[in-house]
Parts: C-alpha cells; sequence; structure tokens
C-alpha cells in the first residue's frame, strides 16, 4: 500500500504530462493563420485547461467561438458551444452550462452530426445527474445509449452504462449499479481503454463499499489508481484516494482513512475542482465523527453546507444534514440536530421517494417561522446600515476614479506625442542612412560593370588592327545588359513613386514566358553544379498580362536566389494555376535570412547585414521593385526563411485565364509548323569523309542550325525534324550517334528512344537527349528509356561535343574487345543494352554450331538470323566492326588457334576441324591474323 501514499510523484508527472501538450499547443498556435486549424487549436487548449485552470479554459473556447464565428464553420462554432458548457459545469455554473448544450444540440442536429449528438446530450444527462434530476439524466442517457450502440462505439456505450450505473447507486440500488458498471468494464477492456477502465473499477469499489464488501472495494479502488498514476489524471486520482479511504473509514482505521482524504483534497484543489474539494471535506468530517472530535465535524461539515448553493448536489446535502443531525446530538446540541434531521428527511424524500413530505409538527413550524422572521429583521437592518455606507464609498470612489482617469488620459496623449515625435526623428536617420548607403551602392554597382565595357574598347581604340575576341565581345554583352538592367529598374522606381508606371497588358502563354524566364538560368545552375529545379504545367495558359512587368518580378527572385545560395545548392521554381490565381514559388537552400531582418527585406534600399561584400548584395531595390510591381498586378508576395536553411518566396498574382484564346493559339502554332515542316526529314549535302555518322533530331530550326554547326567539323551530320523522322532514318541506316530532342510534333523524344532502343537494327547505337525540362524526375526518365546521355537546355557546345565524342570512344573500344585476339568472348562486355546481348549470344550459339561445316557461310547466317545481307552487315560492323565474313572466317581461325595451343591434332586435320578446304588459304588468313604461320603457333 506503500504506493498509494505518493501523491507528490503522481503530481509532477501528471503536470509535466499536461505541460508537455500545452506547451506543443502554444508553439504550433504562433504559426497559424486565422482558419479552421486554428480553431482545433483553441479548442484543444480548452481541454487541456480545463483541468488545469478553468480562467483560462474559458478565455481560449471565448477565442475558438468567435474564430469560429468569423470563419462561418458551423461545426466549430457548435463544438466550441459544447466545450464551454463543459467548463462552466466544471465551475458550477450549471444552468448557463444547459443553456449551451441545448444550443450546441441544436446545431449538431441541423448538420446530423451522430457523435457529437450523443457527445452533447451525455454531458446534458451528467449535468441534470449533478443536479439530482435521476428522471431527466437517465432519459437523457438511454437516448444517447441507443444512438451510441448503432454506430457501434464501444467507449461510449461504456460511459453512458457508467452514469447508468452512477444513477443505481444514488437510488441505493446497488446490484442494478453493479451490473451497469461491469457491462461497462467489458466494453472499455475490450478496446484496452484506460481511462475507462480506470472509471469503471472505481465505480465498482464504490458500490462495493456500499455493501460493506470491503476486500473487493479496496482491490478495484487500488487496480483504478494505478492507471490514474499511470495516465497522469490528477482529479481521478484524487477520486480513487478519496474511495480508498471511504473503505479505511468503514473499517475503523481512522488515521489511515484521515491521511488518505487530505492527499485526494491536495489533489482536488490542484485541479480546483470545488465539488471534489467539497466530498473530500466531508470524508474528512465523517472521519472525525468517527474518532469522536464532533467540534471538527461540525465545522467542516458546516464549511460544505457553505458550498452547497454552488455544488447543487443534493445527495451530497442529504449525507452533511444527516452527520451534522448526529454530531449535533451526540454533543447534546437537540435543537440543531433536529434542524439537521429534519432538512435530512426533506431531502431524502425528495431523491428517493419523488415526493417533499412534511415531518414537522405545529410547535415545529411555529419554531421554526419565529427564528426566521428575527432573522430576517435583524439581516434587514444590517442591509440597511451597509447599503448606506456602500452608497458613500461609491460616491468617493467615482470621484477618485474620475480624476484618475482625467490625468492618465494627460498623460497618455503627452506620451503618445513624445513618441511619434521621437519615432519620426529615427525614421528619417534611418531612411538618411539608407539612401547614403544606397548612392555608395548604386555608383559602385555601374562602376564596375563601365569598367569592364570601357577595358576592351580603349584596348580596340589603340590597337585599331586587332580584333576584339568573342570572349570580349560576350563580356561587353552581359555587362551592357547588367547595366541596362539596373537603369531600368531605377527607371520603374521612379514611375512608380511618380504613380506614372501603368500596366500594359497583352493576351499570351503565361507558362511559355515564364519558362523562358528560367531557362535563363540553366546555364548559370549548371556551372555552379546548382540543382535547379523547374516545376511548370506543361500546357498552355492563355491570359492578359503584362510580360514585362512579370519578367522583372521572377528574374529578380531567382536572381536572388543564385546570388545568396552556395554552389551546389538546391533552387525550385514551381508555377501553378488555380481558382485564387497564379502561384509562382522561389525556393532556395542557401544562406537564410534572420527573422528580425524579415519584415523590412521589401523596403527600398534596405539590404541585410551580413558577412558577404556589397557586390554581392546589390544595391537593394530589386525586392522593393518587385514588391510593388506584384501590387501593381493586385497581387500578394510573401516571404518565410531561416538561417542556414534557406528561403521561400510565394507570388499570388490574380489572372483569368482566356479559354477561347488558348484554343486560338494552338491552332496558331499549328499552322505555322505544317508551313514549315515541308519534308519530313533534312539531309546535309554529300560528305566522302571517312568520320562517324551523327543523325540529329530536332524540331527547332535555329537549333538545328546551332548544333550543326557545332559537330560539322568533327562529324557527318544528318538531320530530321520530328521523332517520325528521324526513326525511319536511324533505321534505314544507322549512324554512329543520335542527339535528339524530348519534346517534338508527332513522336517525342523517349518514344523514339524506346523504339530505337528495342529495335535489333538500331539498338547499338547510342543516344544523347536534349531536354528543357531540368528537373531530377526528367532526367531520370529519359535514361530510363534507354538514352545514354541527357543535357538541359540551354547546354554548352563544348560539353555536347566532349559528351558525343565519349559515346562514340566508348563504343570503339567494345567493337576492337570483341575482335581482340582472345577466343573466348563474353557478350556482356561487348554491348550496353538486352537488345544487343541476346543478339550477338544468338550469332556466336550459331557460329559455334556451324563453323566446322565448310559450306555453311554468310548467306545461312542471313537465313538462321532472318536478316538481309544489308541489315546483317550493318549490325555486325557497328556492334564488332566486322562484316559477317569476316567473323566467320575470325571466329573459325580463333578456334583453330585454341586447338593449335592445346596440340589437339595436326595443322591439316585442325584446319578441315574448323572448316578450311584450301589449307594454303588456311595458313594465309592465319597468319595475317596471328602474325606466324600455323605450323609455329
Amino acid at each position: 500500500m506503500m504506493r498509494l501514499l505518493l501523491p507528490p510523484l503522481l503530481l509532477f508527472t501528471s503536470l509535466l504530462l499536461s505541460q508537455s501538450k500545452v506547451d506543443s499547443l502554444l508553439h504550433s498556435l504562433e504559426s497559424l493563420g486565422e482558419d479552421s486549424l486554428k480553431v482545433q487549436t483553441y479548442l484543444r487548449l480548452t481541454v487541456e485547461y480545463n483541468r488545469i485552470d478553468h480562467n483560462i479554459a474559458l478565455n481560449y473556447v471565448n477565442k475558438a467561438q468567435q474564430l469560429a464565428k468569423k470563419l462561418g464553420l458551423e461545426s466549430g462554432l457548435a463544438e466550441s458551444i459544447y466545450r464551454k458548457g463543459n467548463v462552466l459545469r466544471n465551475i458550477n455554473l450549471y444552468d448557463q452550462a444547459m443553456e449551451h448544450y441545448l444550443s450546441a444540440l441544436s446545431i449538431y442536429e441541423k448538420l446530423r452530426n451522430t457523435r457529437e449528438i450523443i457527445a452533447v446530450k451525455t454531458e446534458m444527462g451528467r449535468l441534470a445527474q449533478l443536479r439530482s434530476n435521476n428522471e431527466v439524466a437517465l432519459e437523457f442517457y438511454l437516448e444517447a445509449l441507443s444512438l451510441t450502440s448503432q454506430i457501434g462505439d464501444k467507449n461510449g456505450v461504456a460511459r453512458i452504462h457508467n452514469y447508468i450505473g452512477g444513477i443505481y447507486k444514488n437510488q441505493k440500488q446497488y446490484r442494478s449499479a453493479l451490473n451497469h458498471y461491469g457491462l461497462a468494464l467489458a466494453q472499455v477492456e475490450e478496446i484496452n481503454f484506460k481511462p475507462g477502465i480506470s472509471a469503471c473499477l472505481s465505480n465498482l469499489g464504490s458500490v462495493h463499499l456500499l455493501l460493506e464488501e470491503y476486500a473487493q472495494a479496496i482491490s478495484y479502488n487500488e487496480r483504478a489508481f494505478e492507471i490514474k498514476k499511470e495516465t497522469g489524471d490528477k482529479l481521478g486520482a484524487s477520486r480513487v484516494l478519496s474511495n480508498l479511504a471511504n473503505v479505511y473509514s468503514k473499517k475503523g482505521q481512522h488515521d489511515k482513512a484521515e491521511k488518505l482524504y487530505r492527499q485526494a483534497q491536495l489533489l482536488a484543489k490542484e485541479v480546483d475542482n470545488r465539488h471534489e474539494v467539497a466530498k473530500t471535506e466531508f470524508g474528512l468530517a465523517d472521519n472525525a465523527f468517527h474518532r469522536n472530535d464532533y467540534g471538527q465535524c461540525i465545522a467542516r461539515a458546516n464549511r460544505i453546507i457553505s458550498e452547497l448553493p454552488y455544488l447543487y448536489d443534493d445527495k451530497l446535502a442529504l449525507e452533511t444534514h444527516n452527520l451534522l443531525a448526529k454530531a449535533y446530538g451526540a454533543k447534546g446540541e437537540f435543537e440543531k440536530a433536529l434542524e439537521n434531521a429534519v432538512l435530512y428527511n426533506r431531502l431524502s424524500d425528495s431523491m428517493y421517494n419523488g415526493k417533499i413530505l412534511t415531518v414537522t409538527n405545529e410547535l415545529e413550524a411555529k419554531y421554526e417561522n419565529e427564528q426566521k422572521r428575527k432573522e430576517i429583521a435583524l439581516l434587514a437592518k444590517d442591509i440597511d446600515l451597509q447599503s448606506l455606507k456602500l452608497s458613500k464609498r461609491e460616491n468617493e470612489r467615482n470621484g477618485i476614479i474620475l480624476f484618475s482617469l482625467v490625468l492618465l488620459v494627460l498623460a497618455t496623449l503627452l506620451y503618445n506625442q513624445f513618441r511619434i515625435k521621437q519615432k519620426a526623428n529615427k525614421k528619417l536617420r534611418e531612411l538618411d542612412r539608407l539612401k547614403s548607403n544606397f548612392f555608395a551602392n548604386i555608383s559602385h554597382e555601374f562602376r564596375t560593370p563601365l569598367t569592364l565595357i570601357k577595358g576592351p574598347i580603349e584596348q580596340l581604340e589603340q590597337n585599331p588592327d586587332e580584333t576584339l575576341s568573342i570572349e570580349n565581345v560576350k563580356m561587353i554583352r552581359r555587362n551592357t545588359n547588367r547595366v541596362l538592367k539596373m537603369v531600368n529598374q531605377l527607371l520603374d522606381l521612379s514611375k512608380m513613386d511618380e504613380g506614372n508606371l501603368k500596366l500594359e497588358p497583352t493576351e499570351g502563354n503565361v507558362y511559355k514566358c515564364l519558362r523562358a524566364v528560367a531557362a535563363s538560368f540553366n546555364s548559370h545552375a549548371a556551372q555552379r553544379n546548382i540543382d535547379y529545379k523547374v516545376q511548370i504545367p506543361q500546357t498552355i495558359l492563355w491570359a492578359s498580362f503584362d510580360r514585362d512587368k512579370l519578367e522583372n518580378i521572377v528574374y529578380n527572385l531567382l536572381g536572388n536566389a543564385f546570388k545568396f545560395s552556395e554552389d551546389g545548392a538546391t533552387i525550385v521554381f514551381e508555377v501553378n494555376f488555380g481558382q485564387r490565381g497564379l502561384f509562382i514559388q522561389v525556393s532556395d537552400s542557401g544562406k537564410g535570412i534572420p527573422q528580425e531582418s524579415l519584415p523590412f527585406i521589401f523596403d527600398r534600399f534596405y539590404q541585410v547585414d551580413g558577412s558577404n561584400t556589397r557586390e554581392k548584395e546589390g544595391t537593394g531595390i530589386g525586392l522593393s521593385l518587385s514588391k510593388d510591381l506584384v501590387e501593381l498586378m493586385d497581387g500578394t508576395i510573401t516571404v518565410a526563411s531561416e538561417v542556414g536553411k534557406g528561403t521561400f518566396f510565394t507570388v499570388l498574382l490574380q489572372l483569368q485565364e482566356i479559354k477561347t484564346g488558348a484554343d486560338e493559339a494552338l491552332q496558331t502554332v499549328k499552322i505555322e509548323k505544317a508551313t514549315v515542316l515541308k519534308t519530313p526529314y533534312l539531309l546535309s549535302k554529300a560528305d566522302i569523309r571517312e568520320i562517324p555518322r551523327v543523325l540529329l533530331v530536332e524540331d527547332n530550326s535555329d537549333m538545328r542550325h546551332f548544333i550543326h554547326e557545332l559537330l560539322i567539323k568533327s562529324y557527318k551530320v544528318e538531320e530530321a525534324i520530328h521523332g517520325v523522322a528521324g526513326l525511319k532514318m536511324a533505321i534505314d541506316n544507322p549512324p554512329d550517334l543520335i542527339i535528339t530532342d524530348l519534346m517534338m510534333p508527332k513522336m517525342d523524344g523517349i518514344t523514339l528512344c524506346k523504339k530505337l532502343k528495342k529495335d535489333v537494327q538500331t539498338s547499338h547505337v547510342p543516344i544523347i537527349m536534349l531536354t528543357a525540362k531540368a528537373g531530377m524526375e526528367n532526367k531520370l526518365e529519359g535514361l530510363e528509356t534507354g538514352a545514354d546521355d541527357y543535357l538541359t537546355k540551354p547546354f554548352d557546345g563544348e560539353e555536347l561535343l566532349v559528351r558525343a565524342k565519349n559515346l562514340i570512344v566508348q563504343r570503339q573500344r567494345l567493337r576492337d574487345l570483341f575482335t581482340n585476339k582472345e577466343v573466348q568472348v563474353d557478350p556482356k562486355k561487348v554491348t550496353v543494352n538486352s537488345v544487343d546481348q541476346i543478339f550477338l549470344e544468338k550469332v556466336l550459339e550459331l557460329l559455334e554450331a556451324n563453323f566446322s561445316e565448310s559450306d555453311f557461310g554468310v548467306p545461312q547466317m542471313q537465313k538462321s538470323l532472318a536478316m538481309s545481307k544489308t541489315q546483317l552487315h550493318r549490325k555486325l560492323k557497328a556492334l564488332t566492326s566486322e562484316a559477317p565474313g569476316e567473323l566467320l572466317r575470325n571466329f573459325r581461325l580463333k578456334r583453330a588457334a585454341q586447338l593449335l595451343s592445346q596440340k589437339a591434332d595436326s595443322v591439316t586435320q585442325i584446319a578441315y576441324k574448323v572448316g578450311f578446304n584450301n589449307l594454303s588459304y588456311f595458313a594465309k588468313c592465319f597468319k595475317e591474323l596471328y602474325g606466324v604461320a600455323p605450323s609455329s603457333y
């Protein structure tokens, strides 16, 4: 039983568990906007604080009710009213609690929410039971039990059986009470619901106590206490300790009983439950009576009587008056004993017979009336005197309050004037500092590109016979664009300040515009090894928008992301369109922005202080301009950031999709392409150079021209303008390398790649796939189709040349491996895909089975492999660098070398065994391959 004497441990544990939940909820509350999730968080805080501090619980439930009403959330409003009823019931405001339950029930019935209807009716039954209105309580319970059984809620069924058992216990029908408590216990044990199990055990223990079955009562309550301690339920633990104390009191162990009552009362006060405090006080009073300490018994009982108006507990009132009657009788104060006995009889008849019976005679009635008349007269005099004093005090108080208010208003006005002046001065000083920094920074920003432009031009002026290198020309162009961009930003800011910057909307494809802007950063991302992900729907969004301003916004956001991200970081550009408009999101894994700086990053000239140089931080106008442009377009821009983890910008623009415009645009594109695509593929002029052939499959003429100029010095280049033409050209005459775009009319690059890799005639040809899709999933999709390499547009020309060369050299190395003089060749080492491997294995099996037959030749190979002479020649030449006849002859020679090295037979016999009929021809071929005569091998 020592574990029952450790309530401080239980208090500490439960406090930690409860506080942990509260802290978690309060932390999440800070980041929530005004939505349904915040309403639910308020309600969860209400439930937690209902066991800790009822005033705080009321505060949160009121906030939940106001927000739910503001958002028009009927279910949230109903739950708020219901939860408020629970709090009001716990602070004994029973009438107000019932009003809230009825209001919540009305909303839930309208919403047809069965579970919540059950919950509200159950609580209404509990409230009626607390007020000893057992008939009404039982009616509510039976309605709730019927609904709960229908939906199969075992825990709900158990809870209602517990409440019904409580009614029978109050009516002294103990066996019926045990039956209902037993039914409840069976339900919660089936689902292993510990709070419910502990409640049922405690209830069973209380009934066994009334039946004087003390051993069962102690056993049930001890089991219940273990669960209460495990779950951290302070109020429940208080009730269980009180029940145990009752048992020991009945057994005559009054010292142990008093100790348990005091521990139970401490827990009840901790959770501020007046009803439970009063019950433990009754236990202490009853225990004092049995110890013959009648004075303490009467004092404690009278404290309970003073609390009864707030408790509405007729049963507790009944027991208290009965105890007072016995205590006064024991002390010899028979008049007070009689008074309490009468009250006890009245309450007892009311509770158990349903009627109020007159149990006093005429003398008793006259005595009581006289006493009451004297008390009323005395009370009236006291009230009059108190009223006069109160009126005088109120007048004095009102004068003091009025004078204090006047002083407070004057002090507030003076303080506000001082603060406004101080804030204005501080703002002017800050603006002056920002402007000074801006002009210093802008002069630096202009000076650097102007120097890079001026330098090469001066060199050209000093040496007119020389020409500028292409790198210098590119450098001049880059820095000219840089200066132009800054000038345009400054002009836009000036126009914005003067109110002259207007929207100039035109109809167009929004997604196409954004793809073009995003693509301009691809090369920069590749150079710095940045994982740059662009997620734009592959559809058309036709709308009326200001192209220049939209591009300016996106350039600034992406430019900032790249500027403040380290090499190897991740940057994501995502675009979506929905009912609210166009969503643009730019995120990076860069250095992040400190929380104290976030409110100011859209301010003009503002720059976040840090360890980076000014040049890297720029002029401080990019984000300000972006915000102004977004607001000009009736949009919003927000930012979230964490130092060391990165920054997340979100832009929402109000755009209306033009359905007819999109259809017309699609038709226009198709018409334009129809006029351009006159032939399915283009052939270069005859090229007689002995160099590798490259097939270029690309629908964009400018891109074809650019790649053709890159490749033509090192390769023969053939061109096809879509996937269907490219497939036909590749099958008719397989090239050494294929370069294809991913998105093309008629057949895209992925489909083309799949068909080429599955066809035995082209499966050996390496493929480089070009695409504007930069996401990792797109790269994986391209490589999974069998593409040997993958390049994202825009790409570096030198990089394309190097990758093409590597693939052709790699293929040549595989051919060299096959033509090695070693006899054993593994097709897995010679091929790069399963189609080629299967084909080569089939060829080797055919040669192995027929090499010794002198009449077996190329025609027989064609027939066995079901291929034409041309197809077989091209395929074997591509895989092995040997024509079919060479392959057969060298296979026989390699087998002959193997037999000769093993001294299996004479040279003549071995020649015949490997299919040679002419010995001189055999010797000549063997010497050409191995450099020695067969006899000397």
